[in-house]
């Protein structure tokens, strides 16, 4: 069996997405000779981590950045926590996808396909949205004091 015929039996057993909701969404071109549940762990992932290291991390974390310097103050604690509950969840993907880079399995990597969609089209997506929406417009709102405070010390 090939591994779009392997792929399709999973789909069915499992609820796996479609092939074409997979390309569509994480603009996944497939090449004939790798390995199909590879190539779109290796996509979902790669799409996946990069929200988490560059959106949501700097956000958390306070990593030096001159952004983060001003983005540290337009997040409450209760948006922090939040994002931090859904950056959990990510490396918990994250994790689980190391082992299945060590140690390749297509059942497992299915199951990592599933969950990794199901959170990417639910919390994720609805989260990260709403974030980027406020984020955006705090930066549009932004504005810097006219007056400068004289040092008394």
């Amino acid at each position: 069996m090939n591994d779009d015929g392997k792929y399709q039996k999973m789909q069915a057993e499992m609820r796996l997405p479609h092939l074409n909701e997979l390309k569509e969404k994480f603009k996944i071109e497939f090449e004939e000779d790798d390995k199909i549940f590879e190539q779109i762990r290796n996509e979902m992932s790669e799409k996946l981590f990069m929200f988490s290291e560059r959106i949501i991390e700097p956000v958390i974390g306070g990593i030096d950045s001159f952004s983060c310097m001003y983005e540290q103050n337009m997040v409450t604690g209760a948006e922090r926590r939040e994002l931090f509950e859904l950056y959990k969840k990510i490396q918990m993907l994250k994790w689980e996808n190391n082992t299945l880079m060590i140690s390749p399995d297509d059942k497992k990597t299915a199951e990592w396909i599933k969950k990794t969609w199901e959170l990417w089209n639910g919390e994720m997506q609805e989260k990260l949205l709403k974030f980027s929406v406020k984020m955006s417009s705090a930066w549009s709102d932004l504005k810097f004091k006219k007056d400068r405070s004289a040092y008394l010390g």
